[in-house]
């Protein structure tokens, strides 16, 4: 179990990589200027980020509580997944949520 349970953890990691990389292509894929682009596709998945160290990350500086700590993060993974929608990618983007809950799901059963 204690493997399933490590697989889990870098599964999370991996997603938490996806978010910030789903922002970055939605971002660079906009139809505007290369200014746009350069803004969108760098400023998207650095502001996750901010908001993912300081309210989310297990070692953040101001780690919510569940059950508002669950629901930014729905918050942080829908806005990616509907950002590869808006880019053109709806398969990737309907995967990223639903793997996303699922290890969500296995985190909280496994109190991780």
């Amino acid at each position: 179990m204690a493997l399933l349970q490590t697989i889990n953890l870098g599964i999370r990691f991996a997603l938490e990589l996806c978010l910030l990389a789903a922002l970055g292509y939605w971002g660079f894929s906009l139809d505007g200027g290369w200014w746009l682009r350069l803004v969108a596709g760098l400023g998207a998945p650095l502001l996750a980020a901010v908001v993912w160290g300081f309210w989310v990350a297990p070692k953040a500086t101001h780690l919510l509580a569940d059950p508002w700590r669950f629901g930014l993060e729905i918050v942080l993974f829908a806005l990616g997944a509907g950002a590869l929608i808006l880019a053109g990618r709806p398969s990737l983007g309907a995967a990223l949520f639903i793997i996303f809950l699922i290890n969500r799901l296995l985190m909280t059963f496994w109190r991780q």
